[in-house]
């Protein structure tokens, strides 16, 4: 099925780094926000916004657009908004695609048993990397392989312990597509702080113990990297 509507709910940090990326790559594109304030700011940035409330009878998606070729981000800054606004849309639209953010695992829990398609725990990545993997051709299938699809495919953050063998070494160096069949797409240096490195920019990166590796793989292979690389369960 063609998704060719894109609905953000909500204006944020997160938010605005979503649609700045995906407003252009779909031809029917609006950004719902809560309040006056946050539809100004949202407008003065160059998207289509409406104001809605938790209240709504969703007349308004309904009037604009066909809910099976919707994607509807919940990217809300309260996670109990998310799930109540996921239960909302899930209840009048069958069909349509949900795809969530979420503060901490267990509400990233309470949003896939109140309707989402996918959820994005925030913790584990970023709108810089989302961001960065639309900016790529390539990976962009991926991406929306996962959020869209009833995807194997994940994406997991992996802190590198001291006594790794990886410690030492380069990115370059460890050929993980080759000998582990998993991709890393950032890496964040302990030593700067929660700065992200992207491995297209950071490909001689230096490896230290408690640096942190963003990676996409199926499960089974992200369990045997991280067993690899030393990491406890």
């Amino acid at each position: 099925m063609i998704r060719d509507c894109a609905i953000i709910f909500g204006y944020n940090e997160y938010s605005k780094q979503i649609a700045q990326q995906i407003y252009l790559e779909y031809p029917n594109f609006v950004l719902f926000t809560m309040s006056e304030a946050k539809r100004a700011q949202a407008k003065a940035a160059g998207f289509e916004s409406e104001i809605f409330d938790q209240s709504d009878d969703w007349k308004i998606i309904e009037e604009r657009f066909d809910p099976s070729r919707v994607i509807a981000f919940c990217a809300l800054e309260n996670d109990a908004d998310n799930v109540f606004l996921t239960i909302s849309l899930r209840s009048s639209f069958e069909d349509i695609a949900i795809i969530a953010l979420a503060q901490d695992h267990e509400s990233a829990v309470k949003l896939t048993s109140a309707g989402a398609n996918k959820v994005m725990p925030i913790l584990q990545i970023t709108a810089n990397i989302i961001v960065e993997m639309l900016e790529k051709p390539t990976v962009t299938e991926v991406f929306h392989e996962i959020l869209y699809e009833n995807s194997a495919l994940k994406i997991a953050q992996i802190t590198v312990p001291k006594d790794s063998f990886v410690v030492g070494k380069h990115l370059h160096d460890l050929d993980c597509a080759e000998r582990f069949d998993i991709v890393i797409l950032a890496i964040v240096d302990h030593e700067l702080g929660a700065a992200f490195s992207f491995t297209s920019k950071g490909h001689n990166h230096h490896i230290d113990p408690d640096d942190i590796l963003i990676i996409v793989g199926y499960e089974e292979k992200i369990a045997a990297f991280s067993k690899a690389l030393g990491v406890k369960t």
